[in-house]
């Protein structure tokens, strides 16, 4: 799937003033017409016969169920990000052994263990690194899995930490950590704070629980490590330097659907292609967006115009909300920042931007609020439309002296489909 973008460069007349922290004194800029013209070519993922895990008619404990499946359980080679020292480990290691020396089938071994850990730790917020719940016998679901999952693993058998959400016919989603295990062969589901265990297999046994993201890594290829995150199929990390970054669209028969790496992308990589695949970059509201901190060269993000989720305007991504675009995410790398049109800018829409020197509010911009722009030490300039307002403070914690100009800059490209 190749398409062609044409990119015109436009001129325009603006009026300067110079602006400190929301002090204006006026001046006036004359500008000169400049004209380009040229053809860009981007490449997008196509779509295969891969397997869509995010049908509508499939929850997410059947998404992680055939992941598993497929990746199989040699895929879990460590304790995930579990927080243990050598020392540690080796002393619990040392008393689950003899907890379990009786038996010799992993589901026997796991079956003393889950008991054991049902039985002596008693609910209650404390330290949940595994260690201190195996000294302190407190815990909440956290700990509760952490210690299982140490105390199966010195064992041999596979086991891996999950989180995700209780569903509470009361209380609704409660945050809550369980444990995939996988002992002879069986992948397991195993809740110890709630005293239950289900085969992996039968879903609707336990479908009070919603996994969001695995502490394992499920796939790796030449392109990128994966594993389950946003209850989705995620690209966690990227090998590659080649750029631009076509993300890709299926790993192992199953398509990719989310792309919020937690290891810094490749210092070459300054441009990411998004293919129609992809749905989520992480939560921002909850300021989950790895490539934020880990894509700091990017420059530009271009979305396929296929994509029903996502959409970019001039290298910035953007949510489609029925019609009305919210901005998602923008590369750290990018200089000049150009927005979709928003009638009120509101309180940190642009916030802690390392590179960012100019930025452009097109017509429809009625109002820039308090707070709109914080912490982007690089900035110089602002345009904005000459009928919109702008607050006092809403530019906090930037350089001294920023200009705000009104209206658009010279030179400035539209992006149209050829």
């Amino acid at each position: 799937m190749r398409k062609h973008y044409l990119l015109l460069a436009l001129c325009a007349s603006t009026l300067l003033f110079s602006c400190n922290k929301g002090n204006e004194a006026e001046t006036v800029q004359d500008n000169s017409v400049v004209e380009d013209e040229y053809v860009i070519t981007r490449t997008f993922a196509e779509p295969d016969d891969a397997v869509n895990l995010d049908r509508p008619s499939y929850d997410n404990n059947y998404r992680l169920r055939k992941l598993l499946e497929a990746a199989g359980p040699g895929i879990i080679q460590s304790l995930g990000t579990i927080n243990i020292t050598n020392e540690q480990y080796d002393e619990i290691a040392e008393f689950a052994t003899e907890l379990t020396k009786s038996y010799t089938t992993q589901m026997q071994k796991y079956n003393t263990l889950f008991n054991w850990v049902v039985r002596n730790i008693k609910y209650e917020f404390n330290d949940n690194d595994p260690y201190a719940v195996f000294k302190n016998r407190k815990a909440v679901c956290q700990g509760y899995s952490n210690l299982l999952t140490v105390m199966c693993y010195s064992q041999g058998i596979p086991t891996m930490v999950v989180n995700g959400f209780l569903i509470d016919p009361y209380y609704g989603e409660l945050g809550h950590a369980w444990v995939y295990t996988c002992p002879d062969s069986v992948w397991t589901v195993s809740d110890p704070t709630n005293n239950r265990t289900f085969e992996m297999k039968k879903t609707a046994n336990y479908k009070h629980l919603s996994p969001k993201q695995a502490d394992i890594d499920l796939f790796m290829d030449d392109v990128a490590i994966y594993n389950f995150q946003d209850f989705s199929l995620n690209i966690k990390e990227i090998h590659t330097g080649k750029n631009p970054f076509t993300v890709p669209y299926s790993v192992n028969g199953f398509v990719i659907t989310s792309f919020n790496p937690i290891a810094e992308l490749p210092e070459e990589i300054t441009e990411i292609y998004i293919g129609q695949n992809i749905n989520t970059l992480g939560n921002a509201d909850d300021n989950n967006v790895g490539l934020v901190s880990k894509g700091i060269f990017l420059q530009a993000a271009y979305v396929d115009e296929n994509n029903k989720t996502l959409m970019d305007h001039k290298g910035i991504v953007y949510k489609r909300n029925d019609g009305n675009p919210l901005l998602y995410y923008i590369p750290g790398a990018m200089t000049f920042v150009e927005l979709l049109p928003m009638e009120v800018v509101g309180k940190n829409t642009i916030y802690s931007h390392m590179n960012v020197e100019e930025i452009y509010f097109p017509e429809g911009t009625k109002r820039i609020e308090s707070f709109a722009i914080e912490n982007c030490p690089k900035l110089k300039r602002i345009y904005i439309p000459t009928d919109a307002e702008i607050a006092k403070d809403a530019l906090y914690n930037i350089p001294n002296q920023v200009d705000i100009v009104r209206g658009a800059p010279s030179g400035i490209t539209n992006i149209t489909m050829d």
